[in-house]
């Protein structure tokens, strides 16, 4: 008669063996999409951050020539392709302006020109287009049809 051993076979350290490889490919597989999607935010993030420090560089220089020429006793209409409009306030004069950043968001500015200074009334970003309601999605009203 033959014995029998009592131990672990080998078909069973064989899959316990699969199992483990099994479960570093899907780890290291996420790990890797997970930093190839990181990477992308990141990008996309420095991007954003690149043309707001731009537009902000061109609105300071749009500033400055503005409160020049307003301390010159003139207003001007245009610098570097961006148009000023004015309006006359109890307070002063107000300047705007729009600096554009991307081809979603602008930089608007809003100052106020009085006593030979300038006081910033508004320096934001703002979507370029208005949002519209789009009334063709059906919604469910909460009503049961008849």
């Amino acid at each position: 008669m033959k014995q029998r051993s009592r131990g672990i076979g080998i078909g069973t350290v064989s899959l316990v063996m699969i199992f483990a490889v099994l479960c570093l490919t899907v780890f290291s597989v996420l790990t890797l999409s997970t930093a190839n999607a990181e990477k992308a935010l990141a990008t996309r993030t420095a991007s954003f951050v690149s043309g707001y420090y731009e537009a902000d560089t061109q609105a300071t220089i749009i500033r400055a020539e503005i409160l020049e020429s307003f301390r010159n006793g003139e207003l001007v209409e245009q610098v570097n392709g961006v148009s000023i409009r004015y309006e006359q306030s109890e307070n002063g004069i107000i300047a705007k302006y729009i600096v554009e950043l991307n081809e979603i968001l602008n930089l608007s500015v809003e100052l106020r020109l009085a006593d030979g200074n300038d006081t910033v009334l508004k320096w934001r970003t703002e979507h370029s287009s208005e949002w519209e309601y789009d009334p063709s999605i059906n919604v469910w009203d909460g009503l049961l049809p008849n």
